[in-house]
């Protein structure tokens, strides 16, 4: 197994597995008092902020949704926009593992290092890279103490073609084979396809903030959301029910049957820090 970096900086030492720094040599590590781990590449500043993912009967937090935050010179910059300019680079691939191996870092360094970890996967990379990324950072996940168990991949699957879907279900395949449980993000957004989705069968399914806006708003909607989730718990699927930022909708998503929730309401995004998050539900 590769060995952890140690590496030194004004605010202490910092334990970096090796694939990452052979990947970024020129890398800036820093551990910060108010955002945690921060890294500098690409000319830019990166680190990583959590959302909670709740349970929907315990309404306790199970789960950490990873969300990059990038900045050049104090301007904040999209994720989408990061990537292009990462994939314009030509290192897309290496720049994907950094944010992977960024994230976990700061999860391990926060409070509540057990619980289960949400990563942002794009299609085309697991589609495309083969088996030499997923070795890679599974031993990144190794070195940190990990296994693939601990990890849900999240997949935004309303961006790929129709005739990508054989080529998805094989990498997804492959990822639960080693281990990974695979959830399809933001489902109900754009180009979402059922059939598409069924055939994927995903561990977990997130349904996007449209759906329960949706429902909100027509209530003769709800029933459908009752047998959509009954549905894919048939298909051996757990639901996450996104965009929960009411008392409201909080009520609607605890009927429906989903598993999970997830919301401004219940939890903005936030970075790790040694204070333990404000679960909000307890006050509720």
């Amino acid at each position: 197994m590769p060995p952890l970096i140690s590496v030194k900086h004004r605010d202490g030492i910092l334990h970096i597995p090796q694939d990452t720094l052979n990947d970024w040599p020129m890398a800036q590590f820093a551990n910060t008092k108010d955002r945690g781990i921060v890294v500098k590449a690409l000319g830019l500043e990166l680190t990583s902020a959590f959302l909670s993912i709740f349970d929907a009967q315990s309404q306790q937090i199970i789960g950490e949704e990873a969300l990059l935050r990038a900045s050049v010179r104090r301007k904040t910059l999209a994720t989408s926009e990061v990537f292009k300019s990462a994939q314009g680079g030509d290192c897309l691939v290496e720049f994907d593992r950094l944010c992977r191996s960024l994230h976990l870092m700061n999860h391990l360094a926060g409070p509540y290092p057990k619980r289960t970890l949400f990563l942002n996967v794009y299609p085309e990379l697991l589609m495309s890279t083969g088996e030499q990324h997923a070795d890679a950072f599974e031993r990144i996940l190794q070195d940190q103490g990990l296994k693939p168990a601990d990890i849900v991949l999240e997949i935004f699957e309303s961006t790929v073609r129709p005739d990508q879907t054989a080529s998805l279900a094989k990498a997804i395949k492959s990822y639960r084979e080693r281990g990974y449980r695979i959830a399809i993000d933001d489902y109900g957004f754009l180009n979402s396809n059922l059939s598409r989705l069924l055939t994927l069968s995903p561990e977990i399914v997130k349904l996007d903030r449209i759906v329960i806006n949706a429902i909100s708003k027509e209530p003769l909607a709800q029933e459908l959301l009752c047998q959509f989730v009954e549905r894919l718990h048939e298909n051996g699927s757990l639901v996450v029910i996104e965009g929960i930022n009411s008392a409201e909708q909080l009520a609607l998503a605890q009927a429906s049957g989903a598993d999970m929730m997830q919301g401004y309401f219940l939890s903005e995004p936030r970075y790790l820090s040694s204070e333990a998050f404000v679960h909000v539900l307890a006050n509720a």
